[in-house]
């Protein structure tokens, strides 16, 4: 009876891993030369832009600046992409395509043409970078960020011999993808925290942390 509640634990803390991992992840990509964060949670999918292209910020664009907002079932994702217009500011179209995370993927739609004249929409195209979103993937990063110790600095990596592991979800079991050098200072720490652990960004890096480490 024993051997079998063992049996019983061990396979819902498994599932528990596993939903958990599957619901909340962070992948990365390039679009048109911006580095992007595409966020999985459960069904529904965001794509924010964590390093614009040059160019963009005259639209309104930075870091953090939603592009795109959906949800995927059964591999299909479809949802509402954003165009920026340094006047006009954001306008929605439907988009729609094949998604698995992690892997490359386009997403098509009608692009809005608006008007010279004013923010009134004048066309909807099927043809350029509006319409035919390329996502390219990058991969878990392997790469250390540059290490600016700083020992008197807040939010220092602190009580490691090397690095601290980065990590897609809030504990050692999720995946990492990448690391923070010993003593580095200058963490931005996001509003986002679990138990112990807490989303952070450095340079081009971002992902859980264990806050044990962490010194503000």
């Amino acid at each position: 009876m024993q051997r079998v509640f063992s049996y019983i634990v061990t396979v819902l803390l498994t599932g528990w891993i596993l939903i958990a991992t599957a619901s909340a992840a962070d992948y990365l990509y390039d679009h048109n030369g911006s580095r992007m964060r595409v966020n999985v949670e459960g069904n529904k999918v965001k794509i924010y832009y964590q390093k614009p292209r040059q160019g963009l910020a005259g639209a309104g664009v930075r870091a953090g600046t939603l592009l795109f907002d959906g949800k995927v079932s059964n591999g299909y994702l479809e949802g509402m992409s954003r165009i920026f217009n340094p006047n006009c500011g954001e306008v929605d179209y439907f988009v729609y395509g094949d998604f698995t995370p992690g892997r490359s993927f386009m997403l098509n739609g009608a692009a809005p043409v608006l008007s010279n004249m004013s923010c009134r929409i004048v066309d909807n195209v099927y043809e350029g970078d509006n319409a035919n979103l390329r996502f390219s993937a990058i991969g878990k990063s392997s790469q250390t960020p540059s290490s600016k110790t700083n020992q008197g600095g807040a939010n220092c990596v602190v009580g490691v011999n090397t690095s601290l592991n980065v990590r897609v979800g809030p504990g050692a079991d999720y995946g990492r993808v990448g690391e923070l050098p010993a003593n580095v200072c200058g963490l931005k720490i996001l509003d986002r925290c679990q138990d112990d652990w807490c989303v952070v960004a450095f340079n081009d890096l971002t992902g859980w942390v264990s806050m044990r480490y962490i010194r503000r």
